[in-house]
């Protein structure tokens, strides 16, 4: 293991230094041009002045050639590398090319002392400052590696130094030393001047590294963010479509009064079971929702007594099961600024973990209070087992699931997460205290609401099955579009319960054809079929008839969905598994 990781960290790092010279190649190359000019301004200058106040014009013209042959080659070579593909520049031939011509530029600069020598001490002064100015100026140029800068300035320097030296005069005596001491310190200043700029190559070449991971990284994300929401989608449909086959006739079980109390209580288990199947695919798909931003919530005025009430009546069947008693102090006469539905389903949340995690014959307790300034509290109180204090931080993290309870709990352990979530997106607060023994206190901190005159929005429960036995049948006939058999002949079933007439069609094509011939108040179909889906269907429907209800039957709950559906010209969605009451209130809703 530890080999590996060496010869990992090995070639980490030697693909760290060909990135380096890379980089250092291509930045000699950038900076090769404005040299190149600059060269030819002073060496122009040079000859100009020098070429009637030196001891060989000739030798002078000789060396001007030369210096701009050579400026031309390497203006060329700068040229050919920068036109080259990025894959083809980390060659070492470049770097080579790059050495060779800059090792050239400085002895031929530096025989500019010889072949430009002048009698007048002015003129070889100038030489000097010229040829000082040159090797000074390369410091920034050619600071990207190290060996360029030492084989330019050493031929450079070193011919001026060994002139000065030979010449018999007292100044030029005095230049030597100056020269010897710059070439000690340019030296040197080169060396951590090199150093800097290495430096700061690696450091951009290291941000890039995890710049390029960052994004890599991000684009993996939503990548697998994209695949999780095909998987869902697919998940929910799939998960749904049995459901709806399930749960449709576990309700029209109950409804047929010819089944004998045994089966009518197996029938329950099996109702009981589909729902919290679908519950938890529920629970999956808001968390999911609430993650990608595309949850909507509908924040209004709630009457607090009314919403705590109606989970007072959907949660005591559970506590009867588990002898748990329930406390609900509701006579709260406040209003709070919420969503109706998803408030209730955060204490429903509360209230079934409270009673999962309570000892037989205990208690959960339910008020309501001023926490501060237009602001209350609903707090869920139980005296079962407890929570550790090491676990609350991680109480609200999705699929966190609590073992302090010696009964099997049924569940997901992402219901307090997206209560918490919930709860946030209408600017409240969800949070615990807990003791290990003496029971949990979860508590909702939402902005209180002055406006009253809102209507109650619970018409109180209906026994729903001894409505549907006095049923009549309606004129109203209804096309059902489905693909499914077992949904096409359930969705018939539940509509003829209603009192519906019905017709079946197996596609879209098919429904089309049917609604053409036939009267029809309403039409009912599946959106993913063969031959032509719903959506097409309703295209081709609104082409025709701009008045004719169109309602989605659809096994895919994902809230854009909806949005697709209602663009392709449908009025509603029904999203599956049908409940009757559900059903009964949309056909209700559209056919006058």
């Amino acid at each position: 293991m530890k080999q590996s990781s060496s010869i990992q960290s090995q070639k980490s790092d030697q693909a760290m230094e060909s990135r380096v010279q890379l980089e250092e190649i291509r930045m000699l190359y950038g900076s090769l041009p404005f040299s190149m000019l600059a060269a030819l301004a002073v060496s122009l200058i040079i000859y100009l002045v020098m070429l009637d106040n030196t001891k060989s014009p000739e030798h002078l013209s000789f060396w001007f050639t030369v210096m701009l042959g050579s400026i031309v080659l390497r203006s060329w070579d700068s040229y050919a590398f920068t036109s080259t593909a990025p894959e083809e520049q980390s060659k070492k031939s470049w770097g080579l090319r790059f050495l060779l011509g800059s090792t050239f530029s400085g002895f031929w600069w530096g025989m500019l002392s010889w072949l430009g020598q002048s009698t007048e001490n002015e003129y070889q002064t100038l030489i000097v400052v010229c040829i000082v100015g040159v090797a000074g100026g390369s410091l920034i140029t050619l600071s990207y590696r190290w060996q360029t800068i030492v084989l330019f300035l050493m031929p450079a320097l070193v011919l001026l130094e060994l002139h000065l030296i030979i010449e018999d005069n007292e100044f030029f005596d005095v230049l030597s030393y100056l020269i010897a001491v710059f070439i000690l310190f340019t030296v040197s200043a080169s060396r951590r001047v090199y150093k800097n700029s290495n430096q700061n190559i690696r450091l951009r070449i290291e941000a890039d590294i995890r710049e390029d991971a960052l994004r890599k990284a991000k684009n993996e994300a939503e990548h697998a963010n994209e695949a999780k929401s095909i998987f869902l989608s697919n998940m929910s449909h799939e998960l749904r479509t049995p459901l709806n086959a399930i749960l449709g006739y576990t309700q029209l079980l109950r409804h047929d009064g010819s089944i004998s109390s045994k089966q009518q209580d197996n029938i329950k288990e099996i109702d009981d079971a589909g729902k919290l199947l679908l519950e938890l695919v529920n629970q999956v798909l808001d968390l999911s929702s609430i993650e990608e931003g595309n949850l909507r919530i509908s924040i209004e005025s709630l009457p607090l007594e009314t919403v705590l009430q109606e989970c007072k009546s959907l949660i005591q069947p559970m506590a009867d099961e588990n002898n748990i008693r329930l406390d609900f102090i509701t006579d709260c006469v406040e209003y709070v600024k919420a969503d109706h539905t998803r408030l209730k389903q955060v204490i429903l949340n509360l209230l079934s973990n409270a009673i999962k995690y309570s000892h037989r014959n205990g208690m959960v307790t339910v008020r309501c209070h001023y926490a501060a300034e237009n602001r209350i509290h609903i707090i869920v109180e139980d005296n079962g087992f407890g929570i550790p204090q090491d676990k609350l931080q991680s109480l609200f993290e999705p699929f966190t699931r609590l073992e302090t309870n010696p009964r099997k709990v049924e569940g997901t352990g992402i219901g307090l997460a997206i209560s918490k979530k919930l709860t946030e997106m209408t600017n409240g607060i969800l949070n615990v205290q807990s003791e290990i023994g003496r029971g949990s206190t979860f508590w909702i901190e939402l902005e209180s609401s002055q406006n009253n005159d809102i209507s109650d929005k619970s018409q109180g429960q209906h026994d729903l099955f001894a409505k549907f036995d006095t049923r009549e049948t309606t004129n109203a006939k209804v096309l059902i579009v489905e693909d499914n058999p077992s949904n096409l002949k359930l969705i018939s079933n539940q509509l003829r319960t209603l009192g519906y007439k019905a017709d079946l069609a197996s596609n879209g094509k098919e429904g089309l054809n049917m609604l053409r011939s036939n009267d029809y108040a309403l039409v009912l179909t599946d959106c993913n079929m063969p031959i032509m889906d719903g959506y097409e269907l309703a295209i081709e429907i609104r082409k025709e008839n701009s008045q004719i209800p169109v309602i989605a039957l659809t096994a895919d709950a994902f809230p854009e969905r909806e949005q697709e559906c209602l663009s392709a010209g449908m009025n509603d969605r029904i999203v599956k598994p049908v409940n009757l009451q559900n059903l009964e209130n949309t056909l209700q809703k559209w056919i006058q």
